[in-house]
């Protein structure tokens, strides 16, 4: 799986092949999934390459939103 987590102020959109899947934002010791549904109007959308339309879906389950928060804390604390 290869992602990429884009900062936005306080959320983190999650990036697929050009498409944004979801978002995660830090509250506190916490991360908390937001739909797209919620977050379409606030943040940039990106469009899917139309010939990849037959590409894996990500579930954005439990143990994926773990490894993607755990990389993000990661990250976050080698700049500190």
């Amino acid at each position: 799986m290869e992602l990429t987590i884009l900062p936005n102020e306080d959320v983190y959109q999650i990036i697929n092949k050009g498409k944004m899947i979801g978002a995660l934002r830090n509250l506190d010791s916490d991360w908390e999934l937001l739909p797209l549904e919620d977050i379409l109007d606030e943040l940039p959308i990106f469009e899917r390459d139309l010939d990849d339309e037959h590409a894996p879906q990500i579930n954005l389950d439990t143990p994926t939103i773990n490894l993607i928060t755990a990389e993000i804390e990661n990250h976050l604390n080698h700049l500190y």
